[in-house]
């Protein structure tokens, strides 16, 4: 369950829309000058908090394998 989570994450990550946070530059530059790029920001900050939780899901789902020496 665990791993279809994870997946599911990196599957919404990816769809988290480019054109704000990358391609999108004419939008940025205010009339008074001041650059503005809080929709950028967030949905990069969205769509590396959803890739880094989706490995976290997918990573905690692997079985756990015993080790070849014990106390390793």
């Amino acid at each position: 369950m665990k791993k279809i989570i994870g997946l599911v994450c990196w599957l919404l990550a990816f769809i988290v829309p480019f054109r704000y946070a990358i391609l999108d530059t004419d939008d940025v530059v205010l009339a008074d000058g001041r650059a503005d790029n809080i929709v950028g920001l967030l949905n990069f900050l969205l769509m590396m908090v959803l890739i880094f939780v989706g490995y976290a899901l997918v990573d905690s789902s692997k079985g756990k394998s015993p080790s070849a020496e014990p106390g390793h």
